[in-house]
């Protein structure tokens, strides 16, 4: 099944089935792009105020950061790839580094719509905050199954003990960033 077939998408939605063909770098440029992305929207919400989703400030933050954490991933990482080539930049290069930075952007999707349902007040502004927060928690506890995927190795509860410990160590990292940055 080449890329693009309906039963190769089957095979990664339903069966969780990584593409084979994704070289190992690759793999670990995605997973460094998670764990940096759940760390930065972290970070940006456990620095948020109740009263900064009343008026759309933390939907602005979450979004802000997110956004310029992603073109400042891509860019690093373009200027360090094209430290190693000779070659010059493709778009097909480019195309990839965006591709690869993509979970920085997808770890504040959910947190974003929660501040989005805060600004509305649909939800008291504690439990937007806190949701928010469980979620990337939660988000990082996983990060061992998306290696396992990633690795087409079959999970175990060492992996499930092992993304536990990783998401304390991202909570304590992305508590020290909004320790020191605010």
């Amino acid at each position: 099944m080449g890329d693009g077939d309906p039963g190769d998408l089957r095979d990664r939605l339903v069966q969780y089935r990584a593409n084979r063909r994704l070289p190992s770098a690759q793999a670990g440029a995605r997973i460094s792009a998670y764990v940096y992305g759940n760390i930065i929207a972290f970070a940006s919400v456990v620095a948020l105020k109740p009263a900064d989703l009343g008026h759309g400030h933390a939907l602005a933050l979450v979004a802000g950061v997110t956004v310029s954490t992603f073109v400042a991933h891509v860019f690093a990482d373009l200027v360090g790839s094209n430290a190693d080539d000779d070659e010059t930049m493709t778009g097909s290069a480019l195309r990839h580094e965006l591709r690869d930075s993509m979970p920085v952007v997808t770890s504040a999707l959910v947190p974003c719509v929660l501040m989005g349902v805060g600004w509305a007040g649909w939800l008291n502004p504690r439990t937007v905050i806190a949701a928010s927060a469980f979620y990337l928690m939660v988000r990082m506890a996983l990060v061992g199954f998306v290696i396992e995927r990633l690795r087409h190795r079959r999970p175990s509860p060492r992996t499930l003990v092992a993304g536990l410990a990783l998401a304390v160590a991202a909570a304590a990292i992305g508590l020290l960033k909004t320790v020191l940055s605010h």
